[in-house]
């Protein structure tokens, strides 16, 4: 992708999970659940950016923006167990 000049086009998504798992690991049990609810309500189920790889799709600045956004909204919780009990 890099060599192509499409890095900006990346899923930042295998990064994020792997920054949740750690967060948990190191203590940080409520902060690493809450980015992985934020990850699967961005990937999963309200999808509302899609990652292509190409300029069609969402870049990865942008995805990981959705994701802070969900992870700074009070009804994160609420709406991810909506969307899982769905």
């Amino acid at each position: 992708m890099v060599q192509e000049g499409r890095a900006q086009y990346a899923d930042p998504s295998s990064l994020i999970r792997a920054a949740a798992m750690m967060l948990r690991h190191i203590g940080y049990m409520d902060q690493g659940r809450k980015l992985d609810m934020a990850l699967d309500i961005c990937g999963q189920y309200e999808k509302k950016l899609v990652i292509t790889g190409r300029p069609t799709g969402a870049t990865g600045k942008d995805f990981t923006d959705y994701i802070l956004a969900w992870l700074q909204d009070p009804k994160l919780e609420s709406a991810w167990e909506g969307y899982v009990k769905a």
